[in-house]
């Protein structure tokens, strides 16, 4: 998935303090583990992002051909 083993960040959300200087609101830091998982570590800053939920995504188990909406 990731082009190295190297720890690679995500900036998801900037924005700027009162002396105009551009901060990291939000953002992703990604690293490959050696079973070819993904360790995720989420880094906020508590002044703009209040809260940071994580959910599991949901697999849809019904074929496309039958046409769902289990997954939208």
């Amino acid at each position: 998935m990731l082009d190295s083993k190297a720890l690679q960040r995500l900036v998801i959300l900037n924005y700027k303090n009162a002396d105009n200087e551009e901060l990291v609101g939000l953002a992703l830091e990604l690293v490959e583990e050696s079973n070819g998982g993904i360790q995720v570590r989420v880094l906020r800053d508590s002044n703009v992002v209040s809260c940071v939920s994580v959910v599991p995504l949901k697999e849809c188990k019904v074929d496309d051909l039958q046409g769902c909406d289990c997954c939208e």
